[in-house]
């Protein structure tokens, strides 16, 4: 029997885009009826620690929740629910239809149903991935891993993937099991980083003999009659036995559930999205891993999945949905264009972006050239190590684009410097000319940074 409800605002996913909507919301309209639905049964915690708990390194499940539902719900005077799967819209309609047949009818929408990890049609099985394989997209992906390694550890796990969260999956488990990495052409983090800086993280993760890396492409997995999976099958051939698989092969917009809607979307299926997060509905709005945003450094379109712009974008879809109920509480929000800037530690490494790569810059347009030199995170007379650095900038004005670095711990944090000049759209002059600290135990009197951007004032000369 089908049950109708009625909300001022129905917000459709939660975590940081879902839940920061709902806070922002309330704040600007105390008045309103606001509910948020989410089909998982966690709607506010880290996604980024999910490896690391994983892996074992987290050793509470309570570290990375932030709310529960309730008291979210509580806090907050938003209605919450869990496990409600958002199945369709009514046509030319504000009524969204649940899996269970509650209907709930609205006067404003925001989407943030945020990304989902794109399975392989190999790693299929009868309507899931199959005992043993996992993806580590939410904190009940991690559970489900965490369960099979404690009670049931492996001795070898095939990571299928080099981006980002295969590559923390892979240091994370490789504490206590061996980890075979699978990446086309052996290439680390391609979407941050260069190949020279990639051959120097590929390096240190198989110093230690824990993890080895196949530069290969998986393209079948062979498995026990009850699913488990025996070994992962690549195109050169060969069959890389193991007793768990992680599936990190990308990620995707969420956004099919919304396709009723006639929502204009990009060519990864991010929906598209003005400043103040309107979708091209009226009454519509759109936040998080599931919407394109406005990008710093070419002024388009870009789908961007980071906590941060999730976070913000989450708030200013909150706010300006509401706007028009309680008008009197100031000014309608807008997102400030955002500059791609992801960071993450690996076996000790520090490895960062912020910005364009080359391959990135000359595809959008840009006359762009790019600088490789090696720094010092300090005096070397006092343990200074190597800071790999590639700065990317364009060569007729000289304007910063982007710039990449793997070095000890710390250095990463040099990418907030770079992301904040790529915003004021500086110039390689202006990051030779800026100001740093300097003290032998901290930072070099001549900052990888700013070598770097004399090596690319010269090579304009």
């Amino acid at each position: 029997m089908e049950r109708a409800f009625g909300t001022d605002l129905l917000i459709v996913g939660g975590t940081a885009a879902g839940t920061a909507a709902a806070v922002a919301a309330r704040r600007a309209a105390p008045g309103a009826r606001i509910l948020l639905v989410d089909k998982g049964h966690d709607v506010a915690y880290s996604t980024c620690e999910l490896p690391m708990y994983a892996g074992g390194q987290i050793a509470a499940e309570e570290a990375l929740v932030r709310y529960t539902p309730d008291t979210f719900s509580g806090t907050f005077g938003v209605d919450v629910w869990t496990g409600a799967e958002v199945v369709g819209f009514a046509p030319g309609g504000r009524t969204a239809r649940l899996a269970d047949g509650r209907r709930v009818s609205w006067q404003r929408l925001i989407v943030a149903v945020g990304a989902h990890a794109i399975i392989p049609p190999f790693a299929e099985w009868e309507e899931g991935l199959g005992p043993g394989v996992f993806v580590l997209r939410t904190l009940s992906d991690a559970r489900r891993i965490r369960e099979r390694f404690t009670t049931e550890p492996p001795a070898h796990v095939v990571v299928i993937g080099a981006g980002y969260t295969g590559l923390e999956a892979a240091v994370a488990l490789g504490q206590d099991t061996r980890v075979s990495v699978v990446a086309p052409q052996g290439r680390l983090l391609p979407s941050g980083l260069s190949e020279p800086l990639s051959r120097i993280v590929a390096e240190r993760l198989t110093a230690g003999g824990r993890i080895t890396i196949r530069a290969a492409r998986a393209t079948g997995l062979d498995r026990a009659p009850d699913g488990r999976p025996l070994a992962v099958i690549t195109d050169d051939g060969e069959r890389i036995g193991c007793g768990a698989v992680i599936v990190a092969t990308g990620i995707r917009p969420s956004a099919d559930v919304v396709a009723q809607l006639g929502l204009r979307r990009d060519d990864v299926g991010a929906i598209r999205v003005t400043s103040a997060m309107r979708t091209n509905k009226p009454h519509i709005w759109a936040a998080g891993d599931c919407a394109a945003i406005p990008e710093a450094v070419t002024g388009r379109p870009q789908w961007i999945p980071l906590a941060m712009n999730a976070f913000r974008s989450g708030r200013v879809a909150g706010r300006n949905a509401v706007f028009s109920l309680a008008p009197s509480s100031g000014r309608p929000a807008t997102l400030s264009p955002a500059v791609a800037a992801f960071a993450v530690r690996l076996a000790g490494l520090d490895v960062a972006h912020a910005g364009l790569r080359l391959e990135m810059a000359r595809a959008a347009g840009f006359s762009a050239d790019s600088v490789d030199i090696v720094g010092a995170s300090h005096s070397r007379s006092l343990g200074g190590e190597d800071v790999h650095m590639r700065l990317v900038h364009d060569t007729k004005r000289g304007v910063l684009l982007g710039a990449e670095t793997v070095g000890p711990p710390g250095s990463a944090l040099r990418m907030n410097t770079v992301a904040a000049l790529i915003r004021l759209r500086a110039t390689v002059d202006d990051l030779e000319a800026s100001d740093t600290v300097y003290h032998p135990d901290v930072s070099p009197l001549h900052d990888p940074l700013r070598v770097a951007a004399r090596t690319a004032q010269k090579r304009r000369s």
